[in-house]
């Protein structure tokens, strides 16, 4: 087995048991069995693509109970790398000379954002110093708007699995999407 992580075809993934669709989906959002099963249940799909299309209309038209767990099963900015999945560690870069504070200052911007909000702050990194995300928290926070908070959220939640197909298909054999 390789140590990078690829995804099937999409003809491959659309006959695929719940157990190794869970698998797949896994490689895009983090762990989340309700969005799991949503999506397994829209197949089947042409392209990978199409499938994050049917994802994010699936999560946008989930109860807000739903849309916290799913949000919730996101990783926090600066959890130690013990807590993320192989794709949210090399997502959220190399530690920098000042880790310790890098790490503490997350940990209090989280605390800060999930007091006002309830739920975890999602935001696409794309290849951003955890430091330079700082201001993008502090905004977030300061807006104090829930509904758009989560709307954000879940938006950038696509974001991140769009970027993560894309970025697994050029290291597989599988079309790009």
């Amino acid at each position: 087995m390789s140590a990078q992580p690829s995804l099937p075809a999409i003809s491959e993934t659309n006959h695929l048991p719940l157990s190794e669709f869970t698998q797949v989906i896994s490689l895009l959002f983090e762990p989340t069995a309700l969005l799991t099963r949503r999506i397994y249940d829209s197949r089947p799909f042409e392209s990978y693509d199409q499938l994050l299309g049917r994802a994010a209309k699936l999560i946008r038209d989930l109860s807000p109970l739903e849309q916290l767990e799913v949000v919730n099963a996101h990783p926090r900015i600066g959890e130690r790398a013990t807590n993320l999945s192989a794709l949210s560690r090399v997502e959220q870069g190399t530690k920098s000379a000042n880790e310790d504070a890098v790490l503490a200052k997350w940990a209090e911007l989280n605390r800060r954002y999930e007091e006002v909000y309830g739920f975890r702050f999602v935001v696409f990194v794309n290849g951003r110093s955890k430091e330079s995300l700082f201001p993008i928290a502090e905004e977030r926070i300061a807006h104090g708007n829930k509904i758009k908070e989560l709307t954000t959220g879940l938006s950038e939640m696509v974001d991140i699995a769009r970027d993560r197909a894309r970025k697994l298909q050029t290291l597989s054999s599988s079309p790009k999407i």
